[in-house]
């Protein structure tokens, strides 16, 4: 039994005492007895905490476990992923990261790719790379688009891009999956071409730098008349003419620098056949090599139709000056009328000397007026055909030449607009070249300087020589072109001058330009006029000029000329001038009587109208020249004689058994020059032939 004890206590200065009770003693046992259920709760939730934090560790560990396994994962995929992947900071854009295969595939090391920013490989650095990659930030991924890169070495790769958004390495970071579609790519790009080859009519064909086809159209085989396989073993300067070779080596000139290549070629097909076609070419890379894609257009037709328009412009102009024509033959009939009066009343006064002039007034109009019909003829009739080899001319005669003819159109007209025309030629400036087609480029270019002054004004041409150039200038006080057509002015068809022009005048100036291998060049001020400028290659003046003797018929030669003309007084004329001469004229009025009078023999060269009534030139050699070959003798020279100016193929005549073609009018003196050099030709031809036999 518990005793009570006293314990002092404090009171005021002194301390007493007093007895614990038993009261006091189970209330301190109930205390201890709460203190100890207090330990024992706190024991068991001691017990819990341990357990939850074993088990939170045990969580975190399996969730370390994890997270690595899931690095490990990604590293393996990143490391071994078969195609790029880069990770970039997405607000500079640096490369923090990137696989082996962007090593591989773009030809850098890791460590030069960790040196360089995206917009170091993009081709052309797009500039939207910054707005795509603030869209994902945005989004969260970036959208499927295409894209070039650039390799180490050069090239350029496609490329499809997508990706997403991430945090790397405490950043803000766009991982990049980068997918290379080259292959794709020249897939879709020759499927493109098969597609293009299946529905394009016009020729379409693939060749190497070596020219051998590699894939044709069937437009190309339609055309050129060959099979597929025919064509693929062939090359393309197997359908070239030798003489075109060089085009087509200049333009694989271009084509390896990039150029687009267009130029005008003619390729024959297989039955001999040339066809003209306009060619554009460029560089491509076919079956993973580099080749060339050829669209070839047919340009028969519109040849066709360019030359059909040109002629009828050249006709309306010969129209626009018909007045002015009309007025230079009713002066030159005046002159001739007035010159053979006054020569008769000279003969009949006894004055031959005043009638020797006036006689020789009357020539000297009748050749201006050949000159005015050589020149109409000229200019109507230009054949774009024609193959004449270049020759030396003297400019300056040209040009006289080409003013002449456009006098009806400046000068003594009928209303109220004056024009001065001037020729400025500081020294002889001989050119090589086609005169005819300068003559042509000249006349037009004074023709469209006369239009472009509708009230009057000046017009002025010079011409001079620089190194191994010659210049010639045609200038107006025109109204000018306006600059966004000084452009277009050589173009096809080009015009400002609506139903009244066809728009083929200088585009047909600017191609017979090109064709005498010179330039022809255009300034234009408005309200102050135009100048073109026309560049050609200049000629060392060589003095050898053909000319005829003034007296042909004192040759000391004797001549039988049998002459076969329905026009009486032709051959009475003719009769008239070798009169008291050595040449003997034989004259025949039908192609029937011509024949006869060959036929009694001992007849030296034939001169013969090509149209008779009773039989027309072309028969008269055939039956002349299928009379010696069943005689076995010598064919004398058969010259055809005409009003009608055309070209004549040389087989033709040789068939026709025509040796020449001579075009009415012609002097006789240059006649009997021409006949001699025949007669001299086929002896010559008849002696070799005898000796070889």
């Amino acid at each position: 039994m518990w005793r009570a004890q006293s314990f002092p206590q404090r009171n005021g200065h002194r301390y007493s005492y007093r007895e614990l009770t038993m009261t006091d003693m189970k209330s301190s046992e109930q205390k201890l007895s709460e203190l100890e259920e207090l330990l024992d709760v706190a024991e068991r939730k001691s017990d819990i905490l341990t357990n939850l934090l074993k088990e939170a560790n045990a969580e975190f560990e399996r969730a370390l476990s994890l997270v690595m396994k899931t690095e490990s994962n990604f590293r393996a995929v990143f490391e071994n992923a078969p195609e790029a992947i880069l990770i970039i900071d997405a607000h500079t854009r640096r490369i923090l990261d990137c696989n082996p295969f962007v090593c591989g595939w773009l030809g850098y090391s890791r460590e030069e790719l960790l040196e360089k920013r995206l917009d170091d490989l993009v081709v052309g650095a797009p500039s939207d790379i910054e707005a795509n990659i603030q869209k994902a930030i945005e989004n969260g991924l970036v959208r499927v688009m295409e894209r070039r890169y650039m390799t180490k070495a050069g090239s350029v790769v496609d490329a499809e891009v997508t990706g997403t958004v991430l945090e790397y390495e405490g950043r803000d970071c766009v991982a990049i999956l980068v997918r290379d579609v080259t292959e794709r790519k020249k897939l879709e790009t020759i499927l493109r071409y098969k597609e293009l080859f299946e529905n394009v009519s016009d020729p379409v064909f693939i060749n190497d730098f070596d020219g051998k086809f590699l894939e044709v159209n069937d437009g190309a085989c339609r055309l050129f008349n060959y099979s597929r396989k025919q064509l693929l073993s062939m090359r393309l300067n197997e359908l070239v003419k030798r003489e075109q070779l060089k085009i087509l080596s200049q333009s694989a000139k271009k084509i390896k620098k990039g150029e687009t290549a267009q130029f005008e070629i003619e390729l024959i097909a297989k039955k001999g056949e040339p066809i003209l076609f306009e060619l554009h070419s460029r560089s491509i890379s076919f079956m993973g090599k580099s080749a060339v894609l050829s669209v070839a257009r047919d340009l028969s037709v519109r040849k066709k139709l360019e030359g059909a328009l040109i002629k009828t412009e050249r006709l309306t102009a010969v129209g626009e000056m018909a007045s002015g024509v009309a007025h230079n033959f009713n002066n030159l009939l005046q002159m001739v009328m007035g010159f053979a009066q006054a020569a008769l009343a000279d003969l009949e006064a006894g004055r031959m000397t005043k009638c020797q002039k006036s006689i020789s007034a009357i020539l000297h109009s009748a050749e201006r007026g050949a000159d005015i019909v050589r020149r109409i003829k000229d200019f109507t009739d230009h054949r774009s055909d024609k193959t004449d080899e270049f020759n030396q001319f003297e400019l300056s005669e040209i040009v006289k030449e080409a003013v002449d003819f456009t006098i009806p159109l400046w000068k003594g007209l009928p209303v109220f607009r004056k024009y001065r025309l001037t020729c400025e030629h500081k020294e002889k400036c001989f050119v090589l070249g086609r005169p005819s087609e300068i003559y042509e480029v000249l006349v037009n270019l004074i023709k469209n300087a006369i239009e472009a002054m509708p009230n009057g004004g000046s017009l002025s041409i010079r011409n001079w020589k620089q190194n191994s150039k010659v210049f010639l200038t045609v200038s107006d006080t025109g109204h000018g072109i306006p600059r966004e057509n000084v452009q277009r002015i050589f173009d096809p068809f080009f015009t400002t001058k609506g139903w009244k022009s066809s728009g083929l005048g200088l585009s047909s100036s600017y191609g017979l330009i090109k064709k005498n291998r010179g330039e022809i060049l255009v300034e234009s001020n408005i309200g102050k006029g135009t100048t073109f400028t026309v560049v050609l290659m200049g000629a060392k003046q060589t003095g050898k000029h053909l000319k005829f003797k003034e007296n042909a018929t004192a040759s000391g030669q004797s001549m039988r000329f049998l002459v076969i003309d329905d026009e009486i007084n032709l051959l009475t004329a003719m009769r008239m001038f070798f009169e008291n001469s050595e040449v003997e004229i034989i004259p025949a009025v039908s192609g029937r009587e011509g024949i006869e009078a060959f036929m009694k023999g001992n007849v030296d060269v034939i001169l013969c109208d090509l149209g008779m009534d009773d039989m027309d030139g072309w028969e008269v050699g055939e039956r002349i020249k299928g009379y010696c070959e069943s005689e076995g003798i010598p064919k004398p020279p058969f010259i055809i004689y005409t009003g009608w100016d055309q070209n004549f193929d040389q087989r033709d005549l040789s068939k026709k058994g025509v040796d020449l073609v001579v075009t009415k009018p012609v002097p006789y003196d240059k006649l009997l020059r021409i006949a001699q050099e025949a007669v001299h030709k086929t002896k010559t031809e008849v002696s070799q032939a005898s000796q070889r036999s």
